[in-house]
């Protein structure tokens, strides 16, 4: 007997739930190409990347066993026969290449592929659209055919059908996406062992036409793992001459239509979600002889608006001669209404289960926890994994009330699993190149956390029962940490944060020129920074790191992240992230006045044009919104305590009013910060009013703080340090020494051409 290679699939898609996730490992195969789009393409050519097919049929014609047909981008107003067979080692594969937009289309009203008589064909990634008559995918009298990943799409009201099968054996439907107003998928008598997974169907909500997902005729046909919706007379019907359909861990929203309409011999409904709005959920009608409904969750819902429903439906009906001998349990039902239908009779639960002798174990309830451990997995069908090929587990806070072989499988297409969270939160000390993971928002699964594994990147791991950890870096560079938290049951869950731990070459305080205002993250992390704060304390720091060929990133102390000026120019500047990459790369650029400017990698300026002061990429050229004074940390906050007096000059709230050394206390009058200028000079910005002092009409007059740029002399001191650690202030504009003058008891005023204890002070 022929072995093909997709043999096993259907044994698999019974047993677990979802099929195998990727293709088949087969022998070396020969390639031949379709590109519609290229210049050098033609029909009578060979096929080759230099000189592709215009058609998808010119390649059908000229595959034979191992051809794979790469598909191009473009629209092909095709319909594609397939003239001969592959081999179970070497199927014949048609392959749309590209994604998203670049992806292919067939495109028509008669667009779409057969496939007759032949066998160990692959269609993988085709998308139809367009398509008004027939059947988009037709498969006839073959075998071992796998439609992996297709889409079809048709108009509205289209008479097109999806995927035709009739005649075909080993047919695999998976990871494919249809849409249409007919049929998606249909099967006849003569159709066997077919496959339809992991698939999402849509219907197109109409009253009108046989709207039904997927229709079965056939024998031993496995519908598992799919999404249907929105269908007006099934999501999954099988006929009367179909016999051992497993209908298992799918999840069905229906429309004006039902769930799961049953006629066949042997049905095995398992473990399905479904939702419906008019019709019933799942109906066993009068020709069904031996199915099984077992493990499902069934909720009949108020009609939405706009669905036109003929009657009230049930959860769960079963009808006529197929009420002896069918079997209904551990199914999870509700509605708003009666429940279930006993030959056209409706009724609660317990009626049912009176009129019926069934359903001793279903359950009237929509909570979520009375799905968990409380499954049949006995029952015929039951998938030992779950609609996403998770394996059963086990609550220990919900009592095992399953029967068979898993006594704590859940009911439903899904299985509860409360897996531990792993957070991890990073803060990075550019000083010391050092990094602290912490994991302590991490949360436990069902079973309490036992372990933290960290991973800095740099071949350190450490393992430890605290969630947090910190590790020294001996290089600068941008590492992967990871954490991995596990519960005293062995489960665990990861993840991970990329931290660029460069070197440090300072810490300033951002003083914008625009407003003389610092500049500080918002309460709002996404309103990003704006120049609004007054003087410098832990909310506005930022350390400038050192990111190679000449580029620095700006870390905000404050939210932990470095500074991302947005690429297109646009958008606000934010800190937020712990990568100094791409946008987070700046250009620190000195001006000719001794304020910096910030180029960002877009090539714009940060800017304060924004509302409020709000920082902006957006700059084109420097003016003073593109202006900044970079505060050493270290100078600012300072104080000067006269030696003269022993008290502390003060700058006063009025312009008028000169610098006097008056105060025995310390407050805002008496805070300044040291603005590194030019040339060793420094401005001296008083945060009494938020200006700059200035030694006006070139010295002469006393020291007030009243300028707002300083870009004259007058603006500029020096700062000389004494023998005995007294601090004296050198005016630039005369060469003269800041006085306290009359022993402090007058103004400050730069006259004095030595150096006394009038001229002293402690900067503090």
């Amino acid at each position: 007997m022929r072995r093909s290679p997709l043999a096993g699939l259907t044994a698999f898609a019974v047993a677990g739930g979802t099929l195998l996730t990727g293709p088949p490992a087969y022998a070396a195969a020969s390639y031949r190409y379709v590109a519609q789009n290229s210049a050098s393409c033609s029909d009578t050519g060979p096929g080759t990347q230099e000189q592709p097919y215009c058609t998808i049929g010119a390649a059908a014609a000229a595959a034979t066993a191992g051809t794979v047909v790469r598909i191009g981008s473009g629209t092909y107003r095709e319909r594609v026969t397939v003239p001969r067979s592959g081999t179970p080692d070497l199927p014949i594969t048609f392959e749309a290449t590209g994604a998203g937009a670049d992806r292919p289309w067939l495109a028509g009203a008669t667009a779409g592929f057969v496939v007759d008589g032949q066998h160990d064909i692959v269609l993988r990634n085709v998308q139809v659209r367009e398509a008004t008559t027939g059947a988009v995918l037709d498969v006839r009298n073959a075998s071992t055919v796998l439609l992996d990943g297709v889409r079809v799409e048709v108009p509205y009201r289209s008479a097109a059908q999806g995927i035709r099968l009739a005649g075909a054996s080993g047919v695999t439907v998976r990871q494919s996406y249809l849409a249409t107003h007919l049929a998606a998928v249909t099967m006849d008598a003569a159709t066997r062992g077919v496959t339809v997974a992991s698939s999402r169907f849509w219907g197109q909500n109409t009253d009108t036409g046989t709207g039904t997902g997927v229709e079965v005729a056939g024998s031993g046909v496995t519908v598992a793992g799919n999404e249907f919706h929105n269908w007006s007379e099934a999501a999954v019907a099988t006929g009367s001459g179909a016999a051992r359909a497993v209908v298992v861990n799918n999840a069905i929203e229906g429309w004006s239509g039902r769930g799961v309409v049953d006629r066949a011999t042997g049905t095995m409904i398992s473990n399905n979600d479904v939702v419906t709005y008019c019709a019933d959920g799942i109906r066993i009608e009068g020709t069904s002889t031996g199915a099984s409904v077992q493990n499902n969750v069934v909720r009949r819902a108020y009609a939405q608006q706009g669905i036109a429903c003929d009657g009230p439906g049930v959860a769960i009906t079963v009808l006529g001669a197929a009420r002896p001998v069918t079997t209904v349990d551990y199914n999870n039902t509700y509605a708003n209404g009666p429940t279930y239908s006993w030959d056209h009779t409706t009724m609660d639960l317990a009626t049912f289960r009176g009129v019926s002798g069934q359903a001793a174990h279903d359950r009237h309830t929509q909570r979520p926890v009375d799905r968990q451990d409380s499954a049949n997995s006995a029952a015929p069908g039951y998938p030992a994994t779950d609609q996403i090929g998770q394996a059963r587990a086990d609550n220990p806070n919900v009592p095992n009330s399953g029967t068979g072989p898993v006594t704590y499988a859940d009911r439903g297409p899904v299985e509860t699993i409360v897996r531990p969270q792993a957070e991890l939160g990073l803060a990075l000390d550019l000083g010391t190149l050092a990094v602290t993971a912490d994991a302590a928002a991490s949360t436990p699964g069902w079973f309490p956390l036992a372990s933290y594994r960290f991973d800095f990147g740099d071949g350190t791991v450490v393992t430890q029962s605290s969630p947090k950890a910190t590790h020294r870096y001996a290089d600068p560079g941008t590492y992967r940490v990871a954490v991995r938290v596990a519960g005293t049951d062995g489960s665990t869950a990861e993840t991970a944060r990329s931290v660029s731990v460069l070197r440090r070459v300072g810490t300033v305080g951002l003083l914008a020129r625009s407003n003389l205002r610092y500049v500080a993250p918002l309460l709002d992390q996404s309103l990003g920074l704006r120049a609004d704060h007054y003087g410098v304390d832990s909310v506005d720091k930022f350390d400038v790191a050192d990111t190679g060929n000449g580029a620095v990133a700006l870390f905000s102390r404050s939210r932990q992240r470095y500074v991302s000026a947005d690429d297109n120019g646009n958008g606000r500047v934010l800190a937020d992230d712990l990568a100094a990459t791409g946008a987070r790369r700046l250009t620190l650029i000195r001006n000719r006045d001794g304020s910096t400017s910030v180029r960002t990698s877009s090539g714009r300026y940060l800017s304060t044009s924004g509302s409020g002061g709000t920082l902006q990429a957006a700059g084109t050229t420097i003016s003073r919104f593109e202006q900044f004074h970079l505060v050493d940390v270290a100078n600012a906050n300072r104080t000067l305590k006269a030696r003269a007096n022993g008290r502390y000059v003060t700058a006063s709230s009025t312009a008028a009013t000169p610098l006097i050394a008056s105060a025995t206390g310390v407050g805002v009058a008496q805070r300044f910060d040291l603005v590194e200028l030019s040339n060793g000079n420094y401005g001296v910005f008083a945060r009494a009013n938020n200006r700059f002092v200035t030694a006006a009409s070139l010295g002469t007059k006393p020291l007030v703080n009243t300028v707002v740029v300083p870009g004259r002399w007058e603006e500029r001191f020096n700062f000389v340090r004494n023998r005995d650690g007294s601090t004296s202030i050198q005016s630039a504009v005369n060469g003269r020494f800041v006085t306290a003058d009359d022993a402090g008891a007058g103004p400050l005023i730069a006259r004095a051409v030595n150096i006394t204890s009038w001229e002293q002070y402690t900067l503090g």
